[in-house]
């Protein structure tokens, strides 16, 4: 299991498969930090990240294990409360009273199974799991990430609509070559990211391959950068990174999902 640390200007990018991983089959094991030089004091950030990208997969696979016994819960306390007020509360406007009360206590059941499945011996077994894991990774210092960030880096002196414009015609800069084997593991983790920030990135993917009509893809794309949707320096590493970065499966897709 690989993750991912490229320093760059302001926040660095942490990258990995952690936030798609299937955690049905999942068990720890021994993870690899790919990375330029020593974390240092980024080390508490860097393990956050990766604590925060497992506990959502686990709450996301534990919320929807458990979606159907919650809602029927949910639908049997509505039916009961209806009945009981319907049968107990007198008033002038029939149905008004009693369906409040049954959304409100369906609601409240809901939240308490939710949070009873959050205190669950399972859940603190599998969260023991995670920081064990953590806290044993074995950092690999790489060449090859020195040149991405190298590359990153370079790439902040084109302005928006260069860097849009050279998106849309596929004009980027050629990146270095990369020979220690992780290039395709890089790119999917980077996909992972760019689809955990911009819910809209699949749409602008495709469209940056099917639009003839570059100008207005270029125009597409700038406009996303101005709504506050899309990083642009994250999407052009992404278009650099060639042919293995095409492979645009979602995260439920077994080979998204394990690393």
């Amino acid at each position: 299991m690989r993750a991912f640390y490229m320093r760059r200007r302001g926040v660095p990018l942490v990258l990995s498969f952690l936030r798609d991983e299937d955690m049905e089959s999942f068990a720890p094991s021994p993870l690899e930090l790919i990375a330029s030089t020593p974390v240092g004091l980024d080390e508490a950030f860097l393990l956050r990240s990766l604590s925060d990208d497992l506990l959502s997969s686990l709450r996301r696979w534990r919320q929807e294990r458990r979606y159907i016994p919650r809602l029927l819960v949910s639908a049997l306390a509505f039916l009961l409360l209806y009945l009981f007020f319907s049968l107990v509360l007198l008033d002038p406007v029939p149905m008004i009273d009693e369906l409040l009360f049954s959304f409100i206590g369906a609601g409240a059941a809901w939240i308490i199974m939710s949070r009873a499945d959050e205190r669950s011996s399972f859940m603190k077994g599998k969260m023991e799991m995670i920081e064990d894991m953590l806290d044993s990774y074995s950092l690999v210092l790489s060449g090859d990430m020195a040149a991405l960030e190298e590359y990153y880096d370079g790439l902040y002196s084109y302005s928006p609509v260069e860097l849009a414009s050279m998106i849309a015609t596929g004009t980027l800069p050629p990146l270095p070559s990369l020979n220690e084997g992780w290039k395709e593991e890089f790119s999917l983790s980077l996909l992972s990211h760019l689809r955990a920030v911009d819910s809209g990135i699949d749409h602008t993917l495709r469209r940056i391959e099917s639009d003839h009509d570059r100008e207005r893809t270029a125009h597409f794309l700038v406009h996303q950068v101005s709504v506050g949707s899309l990083d642009l320096l994250d999407l052009a590493l992404y278009q650099a990174l060639g042919p293995a970065s095409f492979q645009r499966k979602k995260p439920s897709d077994p080979a998204v999902s394990s690393v």
